[in-house]
């Protein structure tokens, strides 16, 4: 997947983390395929605007097997 235009690809990840499922997009573009596995996530932002609630930008970090981080944002969430 490319994302604006740019030739980097970037990730996008369908995972579920606390019963919920969600559509992640990488930060950083990798350019590798995270392989399917059991990640640890930490949710290292949770910002909302002041104009109300309707728009949020999360991030999660995982925690690769080798100790290496690597963050995505949340582009969909569902049941």
């Amino acid at each position: 997947m490319t994302r604006h235009g740019n030739s980097a690809f970037y990730q996008t990840l369908g995972v579920i983390i606390d019963g919920k499922r969600y559509e992640l997009e990488s930060l950083g573009a990798p350019n590798a395929l995270l392989m399917l596995g059991d990640y640890k996530a930490k949710l290292v932002k949770d910002q909302h605007w002041a104009g109300g609630t309707y728009d949020s930008w999360r991030v999660y970090e995982f925690l690769l097997p080798d100790n290496k981080k690597r963050q995505f944002v949340v582009v969909g969430q569902s049941q």
